[in-house]
């Protein structure tokens, strides 16, 4: 047995209860409402910059878990005039075109381009242990990527996502210890940049 392995084991013995007894569950029934956005006419004018978030995969990119803004906005109209539809905040936000499997959840009301599927979960599920559950399964989304498409995937896909589902409270404790690993990487890694930066500072400064 591996290091990683044996600590697995003692994570899952300390810290979670009856691993083996979660309860395999497809995602659309968890799913209280769940649809791909849609993108007013770039043509029409009236349809932009107003006071409506617009969510990109890009804006998913550069945010990551939580999306607090969007670098585009739309209108009354444009929202009105497109299949947009107006996703409350805390629902989950999953890309099935290009850039496939990105999660984040929404810490604002937004409208999301066709790109992107919003998901408003029933109460019995936590939406950070569904973002961390599907974050986990994009190294499998290349299996479900349709014949003949460039890199798509449809709303039947996802909703046919298995889901290992515990009780909410063990959904809780999982989801708040991967939350705490993810911060511990972040600081990490700003460190790592910060060290970067003075090495790269002190080889442009000592060699001239």
């Amino acid at each position: 047995m591996t290091q990683y392995e044996r600590y697995v084991k003692y994570i899952k013995s300390n810290y979670f209860d009856n691993m083996k007894n979660y309860e395999n569950i497809k995602f659309k029934n968890l799913i209280l409402k769940g649809k791909a956005g849609g993108t007013p006419k770039s043509t029409i004018e009236s349809y932009y910059n107003g006071e409506i978030p617009f969510l990109s995969i890009k804006d998913m990119t550069t945010q990551g878990k939580y999306i607090n803004t969007t670098e585009k906005t739309i209108t009354k109209e444009g929202l009105d005039n497109s299949s947009a539809w107006m996703i409350p905040k805390n629902s989950i936000l999953y890309s099935i075109y290009a850039s496939i499997g990105l999660v984040s959840i929404n810490n604002i009301n937004l409208t999301t381009s066709q790109a992107i599927y919003g998901i408003i979960l029933k109460d019995n599920v936590n939406n950070s242990y569904i973002y961390h559950y599907l974050n986990d399964f994009r190294r499998f989304i290349h299996r479900f990527i349709e014949t003949g498409t460039q890199g798509n995937i449809n709303s039947n896909t996802v909703k046919n996502i298995n889901i290992k589902l515990p009780p909410l409270e063990e959904q809780l404790k999982i989801s708040n210890f991967f939350d705490l690993l993810d911060l511990k990487l972040n600081k990490i890694k700003n460190k790592i940049e910060i060290y970067k930066n003075f090495k790269s500072y002190l080889i442009q400064n000592m060699f001239i």
